[in-house]
């Protein structure tokens, strides 16, 4: 029996914040021309989505978030660097690192709705049994199911707030586990200053330390609210 397999292109996603809603990712050539605006190479773009849809933005909303997926480490690096231009306005964004899923059925951390062994539905919102799509709590009403399973303070957040404990916790220790998660820029062989870590960066020490050279050999080795 014969098959086929298609390889999923790998992208390099970069979380650009407060781009102009005037940009439209979907329209043909967009991509093509930040590329040209901001010097790299066609094709160096591959793909642009918004974090929310358009349609859930608040009325006069101006700048929301993008994730551009970039094909080359030295584009993502210029990216990250020195920021984009997208339509007209100098943008900056920083690495998409992996994060817990949640569950869209009981909000839990860890899994997804086909794993998902909860006999009923819970609120992202405030925590009740319902879809979170049927929610008519108001802000001030909003709860977070997971603080409230883990005896924490559960009031004030829903569990979709990047500022939720229970989160922030469990990314805490994901980061710690992601080698990757140490460095701002994507690492690339031939340029020792994109080895840089988050902690030498912030010390303002020379980024073409040894250490650059010794993280090639360890191949087993940030947070926003939503616009």
């Amino acid at each position: 029996m014969g098959g086929t397999s298609v390889l999923k292109e790998r992208f390099l996603n970069i979380l650009a914040q407060y781009v102009p809603v005037s940009f439209d990712p979907n329209r043909d050539g967009a991509l093509h021309v930040l590329e040209s605006d901001n010097g790299l190479q066609p094709g160096d773009l591959g793909k642009a989505r918004w974090i929310k849809a358009p349609e859930q933005r608040r009325a006069g909303q101006r700048v929301a978030h993008v994730v551009f997926g970039l094909r080359s480490e030295t584009a993502a690096n210029i990216f990250l660097r020195d920021g984009f231009y997208v339509e007209g306005k100098k943008v900056y964004g920083y690495k998409l690192l992996d994060e817990p899923i949640r569950c869209l059925k009981c909000q839990g951390l860890g899994h997804v709705v086909g794993q998902c062994k909860s006999i009923h539905d819970t609120c992202a919102r405030c925590a009740g049994m319902h879809r979170t799509s049927e929610c008519r709590a108001t802000d001030e009403e909003r709860a977070c199911a997971n603080c409230r399973n883990a005896k924490r303070a559960f009031e004030g957040h829903g569990t979709a707030d990047r500022s939720c404990p229970v989160f922030t916790d469990k990314l805490q220790a994901s980061l710690e586990r992601n080698v990757a998660a140490k460095y701002p820029y994507f690492p690339i062989a031939e340029d020792p200053t994109s080895w840089a870590t988050h902690e030498v960066l912030a010390k303002g020490l020379d980024s073409r330390q040894p250490e650059w050279q010794s993280a090639q050999k360890k191949k087993g080795d940030p947070a926003l609210r939503p616009p």
